[in-house]
C-alpha cells in the first residue's frame, strides 16, 4: 500500500489539540474503522493493546508510544497489517496546529490483494477522522458513529 499523508489545520491550542488525540482509549469516537480497543499493558508512555475493526472480527496488536505534545507512533504488530502510523502536532500560528496523520502500513494476506480499494478507504477515514479531531479540538459537538460503539478496557499493569 502506497504511503498516505493527510493533514488538517484547527484553531485551537495545542493542548487541547494533545488531549483529544492522545485519549487513545477514545479511537473509536474519531477512528471510523476502530470498533474496540483493548488495552493489555502500559508501562509510562507504551501501550501495547488490542484494537478490532469493523470489518471483519480480527484482531490487531498495537504498540502505541505518546510523544507528549508533538507526536504519537502506531506500530502495527501483528494482525492482518504491519507497518507504522503516525499522528504529528505542529504550531503554525496563535492557537493554531496543523495535525498530519501519516500511514506506512502493508496488508499481508488474501488483504494484499485489496490494497488499491483499502489505500482509498483508509485514506478517506483518516480525512473523516482528522474532521472529528478537529471539530472536537475546536468546541463543536462530535456526534459518535453510528457504526462504532466505544467500549474502553483498561487494564493496569
Amino acid at each position: 500500500m502506497p504511503k498516505i499523508v493527510e493533514m488538517i489545520e484547527i484553531a485551537a491550542p495545542r493542548n487541547r489539540v494533545w488531549e483529544i488525540v492522545s485519549d487513545i482509549d477514545n479511537e473509536p469516537v474519531y477512528w471510523r474503522g476502530t470498533r474496540e480497543v483493548k488495552n493489555i499493558t502500559t508501562n509510562g508512555n507504551v501501550i501495547d493493546r488490542e484494537i478490532y475493526q469493523n470489518f471483519g472480527s480480527h484482531s490487531i496488536t498495537q504498540r502505541v508510544i505518546l510523544k507528549p505534545q508533538n507526536e504519537i507512533e502506531i506500530k502495527y504488530l501483528r494482525g492482518i497489517m504491519e507497518g507504522v502510523k503516525y499522528l504529528r502536532l505542529e504550531d503554525t500560528g496563535e492557537s493554531k496546529q496543523k495535525v498530519t496523520a501519516e500511514w506506512d502500513i502493508q496488508f499481508k494476506g488474501v488483504y494484499r490483494l485489496l490494497s488499491p480499494w483499502i489505500s482509498r478507504h483508509v485514506r478517506k477515514g483518516t480525512r473523516d477522522a482528522l474532521q472529528r479531531i478537529r471539530d472536537a479540538s475546536e468546541g463543536k459537538s462530535v456526534a459518535p458513529l453510528p457504526e462504532n460503539t466505544p467500549t474502553k478496557e483498561k487494564s493496569v499493569s
